[in-house]
């Protein structure tokens, strides 16, 4: 019963215009293709893509929701991230880039979100979640899981990407070590109380094993940096 509720609250969503999303954060058509993708996974309108649950990397790539794997009853998912269509048609193909997005059912707008922080919640999962899917690609000392902040990003459906790390350091004064991926949003929001940082959480995430735990990087978004943690501590598609 409790997931035939879920289901509809999140159709409700989906198809309500007045959204919550919508009005949490500014959404742009070019902004808004993650959430068409959760909408078209949800069994609603697909606008042109087709969903896949086999790889597929060439011709008509890009409107192909390529579905990696599906996570908690189907509240979230991983799927392959389009730039790989882009780094497969190269000459020759660059096999070593993989990119991966692991997102909520749910609408949520991006790491600024309350309810990622609150006790219990259970979107605590999407971290080790992530992990799962990106250590079927890479080895666990390869991976980097990251979120951008909300200054420096381009989608407002919250995502993880999953990416090859290209072995950047992390600054030591932004990190902390957890044992646990599941305590990486309380993590970050210890990082936030001690720095004074504001409710608005304006900063991104990295995440990467160091031997028996994982290093926890709270980094902020503009004015503070103008890269994002996805392009500072991820291999890039050229």
């Amino acid at each position: 019963m409790k997931l035939i509720v879920a289901a509809l609250w999140s159709a409700l969503y989906f198809l309500s215009g007045s959204d919550a999303l919508a009005q949490s954060c500014p959404v742009t058509p070019a902004s808004d293709a993650l959430r068409q993708i959760m909408r078209c996974l949800a069994g609603m309108d697909c606008r042109g893509r087709t969903v896949l649950e086999r790889e597929n990397l060439g011709p008509g790539c890009e409107r192909e929701i390529e579905v990696w794997s599906w996570y908690g009853a189907r509240t979230a998912v991983a799927i392959r991230d389009r730039k790989m269509c882009h780094s497969r048609r190269k000459n020759p193909p660059d096999a070593r880039f993989i990119h991966g997005l692991i997102l909520p059912m749910d609408p949520l707008c991006g790491v600024e979100d309350p309810r990622l922080y609150a006790d219990g919640s259970p979107y605590r999962r999407l971290w080790p979640d992530a992990w799962d899917a990106a250590r079927t690609r890479l080895a666990e000392d390869e991976i980097v899981l990251v979120i951008n902040p909300p200054t420096i990003r381009s989608q407002t459906h919250l995502h993880i990407h999953l990416l090859r790390t290209n072995g950047v350091d992390f600054p030591a004064g932004d990190r902390v070590t957890v044992d646990s991926l599941d305590d990486v949003w309380a993590a970050a929001e210890r990082v936030r109380r001690a720095k004074a940082w504001s409710l608005a959480r304006n900063y991104g995430i990295a995440v990467r094993k160091r031997g028996g735990a994982f290093e926890v990087l709270v980094e902020e978004g503009l004015p503070a940096n103008s890269r994002n943690p996805e392009d500072r501590y991820g291999v890039a598609e050229d």
